[in-house]
């Protein structure tokens, strides 16, 4: 049975298991952290440290979504958008990281 835990504050247990790709939910995720930094023009990095099954990987993608960057600090559960779950599932379905994932 795998096991998806998270350290990452804002996300649910549950939230987690559906932003993962049905092709790892057999493995054993762990999310350590989801962050942005300014890259410049506009343009923000989103990174995750995700361990899968003991190998720990570093993930980015590139975004220029103002809203999700305006709402990264909003942690209501009553607010429709969760920007650090929506920033996961962008770093996940990147196809640069949807190569790695696959590759595991």
């Amino acid at each position: 049975m795998a096991i998806i835990s998270s350290h990452q504050a804002g996300i649910t247990h549950q939230e987690l298991k559906e932003a993962i790709p049905e092709s790892l939910l057999s493995r054993n995720i762990h999310l350590h952290w989801i962050d942005k930094s300014r890259s410049g023009n506009g343009v923000y990095t989103l990174t995750a440290k995700i361990e899968i099954d003991g190998q720990i990987l570093l993930l980015s993608s590139k975004t220029d979504d103002k809203a999700l960057i305006d709402n990264w600090e909003v942690h209501d559960p009553t607010f429709h958008t969760n920007s650090l779950l929506i920033a996961l599932e962008r770093i996940l379905t990147d196809p640069a990281n949807e190569d790695i994932l696959i590759s595991l």
